[in-house]
């Protein structure tokens, strides 16, 4: 379809992993752009070109606001395109539009967003109710957390700075790095890069947690076995 002509970096050959929104700053539905002055959206530029040249993932952006798209019409291509995950950088002057765009995908599509809005109000995030498809909340740096919740998205729970919505309890959930320190976490192996039939080079490797030191008589810091 020619909307599709709008997402920037996707390959349309293979199955979209995901999809990089940049939320409108006003619903253009409602009242069209009168100028095409914008800025370019480097964070989530950054953070799809990790997830395509290190993850292998099939990644696009969709720049609602240079394209000076509508609620609607945004979550319409969403839904066309229909990639495993859609993600979203939550801003504070572009919250309201990011919500609406969410309530308006399809179930099926998973959601994950962070950004400045997301570290600053995370419950009401989590507990906003157009935000059902939320799957995971990332707060802080997203390159590498962003590519392990493409390659599976229960490597959640193992995430530190990753939440969601136990959508049972109604409670909140995070990540928890159990046994691991953060340099494990993200280490690659020597594994090939994903391709569209190819196994991760994200996983985890089995390393076991480091020995902590203890000190001699003399206080000096000695390593145990």
């Amino acid at each position: 379809m020619p909307e599709l002509s709008l997402i920037a970096g996707a390959d349309p050959t293979r199955t979209l992993d995901a999809l990089f929104v940049n939320a409108p700053l006003r619903d253009y539905d409602e009242r069209p752009r009168t100028n095409d002055y914008t800025l370019p959206v480097l964070g989530t530029a950054y953070i799809a070109t990790y997830a395509k040249e290190v993850g292998g993932f099939n990644v696009g952006v969709l720049d609602a606001e240079a394209h000076g798209l509508g609620i609607t019409e945004t979550a319409r291509i969403v839904n066309t395109a229909q990639p495993r995950w859609a993600a979203m950088n939550l801003l504070a002057p572009t919250y309201e539009m990011s919500a609406r765009i969410a309530a308006g995908l399809d179930p099926d599509i998973a959601l994950m967003a962070g950004g400045h809005h997301a570290k600053a109000m995370p419950d009401r995030v989590l507990a906003d109710p157009r935000m059902t498809n939320l799957r995971a909340l990332v707060l802080g740096e997203g390159e590498l957390r962003v590519a392990a919740l493409l390659e599976d998205e229960q490597r959640r729970r193992e995430l530190p700075g990753v939440l969601w919505r136990d959508r049972l309890l109604g409670t909140r959930a995070a990540g928890i790095p159990v046994g691991r320190t953060s340099a494990q976490i993200w280490a690659r192996t020597s594994t090939p890069c994903r391709t569209s039939t190819g196994p991760s080079c994200l996983r985890i490797p089995t390393v076991p947690h480091p020995p902590r030191p203890t000190a001699d008589s003399r206080g000096a810091a000695v390593p145990t076995s």
